[in-house]
């Protein structure tokens, strides 16, 4: 007997092949993420990300989209996702002991951290990146100085806040690139439901070291396995880039 596709798959599908600027994407999904059922919101992620761990370009950019409209829906997120978005780490954005050194001689206010976050200036970048509150960050990765190195390292530092994390993947402009994807996926501080959206797109060598990382989600280490084993090793190809 033929399997049923979710109706919503090959919508959602054609829009990805249809829709190229992200951010215009994203707000697509949102809309029709919202009108959805719950049950067959489930059921729709869990067949992308089937399809996606098969290489199926369309399916991975929109399993990737779906994921950054949740993000901008935390409640339907969380319904969809639960306990799947919930990390354990001890990092309160509100510590002034984690708030970098911004050279003033005493602590600065979160608005005066958010003034310098939207400054194009590359010398304050690495302390702004430093820096334990969201809000700051979220501010930051628009700043038209803000380098794709800058943003994995950010994604790469242990131990982070999932909170940051979460802002860089809902952001239209990081979460495309690969490398940034990447960090997230191998950082234990990301929410497992969003790191198991990534691994899909991640490319055979970072699904094998993923899958060895006793530090990884059990969930996230299953994902792995699983798209490994549905798919031969591929050599990496430029060209299917998901954006």
């Amino acid at each position: 007997m033929a399997r049923v596709e979710p109706p919503l798959v090959d919508l959602l599908c054609l829009r990805a092949a249809s829709v190229t600027d992200v951010a215009t994407r994203v707000q697509l999904f949102r809309g029709i993420l919202t009108l959805t059922e719950r049950d067959d919101l489930r059921a729709t992620l869990d067949r992308l990300t089937e399809r996606a761990g098969l290489r199926d370009t369309r399916a991975q950019v929109a399993l990737l989209t779906a994921e950054i409209a949740l993000c901008w829906e935390p409640d339907l997120q969380r319904a969809v996702h639960g306990d799947r978005l919930d990390v354990a780490v001890a990092l309160d954005p509100d510590d002034e002991r984690l708030v970098p050194d911004y050279g003033r001689g005493r602590v600065l206010t979160l608005g005066e951290r958010k003034s310098l976050a939207r400054r194009p200036d590359r010398r304050l970048i690495d302390r702004v990146l430093r820096d334990p509150h969201p809000d700051v960050i979220e501010l930051l990765l628009m700043n038209p100085r803000l380098t794709e190195p800058d943003v994995v390292r950010l994604c790469a530092r242990r131990p982070n806040a999932p909170a940051i994390l979460l802002r860089v993947f809902r952001s239209p402009r990081w979460a495309v690139r690969p490398k940034v994807r990447t960090a997230l996926a191998l950082n234990p501080s990301t929410p497992p439901a969003i790191a198991e959206a990534v691994v899909p797109m991640l490319a055979p060598g970072d699904l094998h070291a993923l899958a060895q990382d006793d530090h990884a989600a059990v969930a996230v280490r299953r994902r792995c396995i699983e798209v490994l084993a549905r798919f031969a090793p591929l050599h990496d190809d430029p060209d299917r880039a998901v954006h």
